[in-house]
């Protein structure tokens, strides 16, 4: 299968912050119109990129649950990677004896904006990341393992709301308070994911985001998500359940396949 390089979704810093790590990800596109193109993953996840949600409905539970991990864990670490990548250029901008181009404090300055921040300290902490075994937990109560028509229609795994006409959207099927909802159409999965954690980056998750820079123990810092759900302290215990349930913890260990350039 022919690869080729993508740039980063966040800016050409990123880029250029790969490759001063010295190292590079060459991503796999598949555009995924059936089940038949999930691929298996291994500890080194090759950096499959998913063009097209694939609809697991129909599928008996193990096989579905199983297809569903092996078809989210590529776009996770892609998501994963490309802010660490981020991080890793902000931290060596503030850590830098030399002082900064206009060029780098434009690119800070972005960034604080996105990120909903005032300091780079509070940048640091907002890009930080959370274990996989969060994601696929949360990925799967949103999406029912791959089968919600959010997930189908428009690559949206968690549901994410659009405000803006001006956007990709699609409109769901209820309304609240008699005005109707969108919800964001990305297009590939690792977009979805990306959304996903700068949700929790700019949301009112301020005490998930300073237990996740303190413990990486998943339920320790899933009991900060009841924010994220209506339902709340349920939301909660139906993370812990699935992640205990399905032994997500094992993916926690799992990292992309990144080539080094000596």
């Amino acid at each position: 299968m022919r690869k080729f390089r993508v740039l980063s979704l966040f800016s050409l810093f990123v880029y250029y912050a790969t490759y001063a790590q010295n190292s590079h990800v060459d991503y796999t596109p598949i555009n995924g119109n059936s089940i038949s193109d999930i691929q298996t993953v291994t500890h080194s996840v090759t950096p499959y990129l998913y063009k097209n949600s694939i609809d697991l409905s129909g599928l008996h539970v193990p096989l579905k649950k199983e297809l569903f991990i092996h078809l989210m864990l590529p776009s996770i670490l892609i998501a994963k990677h490309e802010i660490d990548q981020t991080r890793r250029l902000v931290s060596s901008l503030i850590e830098s004896s030399k002082k900064r181009t206009l060029e780098e404090e434009t690119y800070l300055k972005n960034l604080l904006k996105t990120y909903k921040c005032t300091s780079n300290e509070e940048l640091l902490v907002r890009l930080q990341t959370h274990p996989t075994s969060i994601v696929i937990a949360q990925a799967a109560l949103e999406s029912g393992w791959g089968t919600s028509r959010f997930y189908k229609q428009a690559n949206n795994i968690f549901g994410v709301w659009s405000y803006s006409e001006n956007e990709p959207r699609i409109k769901a099927s209820e309304a609240r308070d008699g005005k109707p909802i969108f919800v964001k159409k990305y297009e590939t999965l690792p977009e979805s994911f990306a959304s996903y954690f700068k949700t929790l980056a700019r949301g009112p998750y301020k005490t998930f985001r300073t237990k996740r820079t303190q413990t990486k123990d998943v339920f320790q810092l899933i009991t900060h998500l009841q924010l994220y759900s209506e339902l709340r302290e349920e939301y909660v215990s139906r993370l812990e359940s699935l992640i205990r349930f399905n032994n997500l913890e094992q993916y926690d260990s799992y990292t992309l396949k990144v080539n080094t350039n000596e």
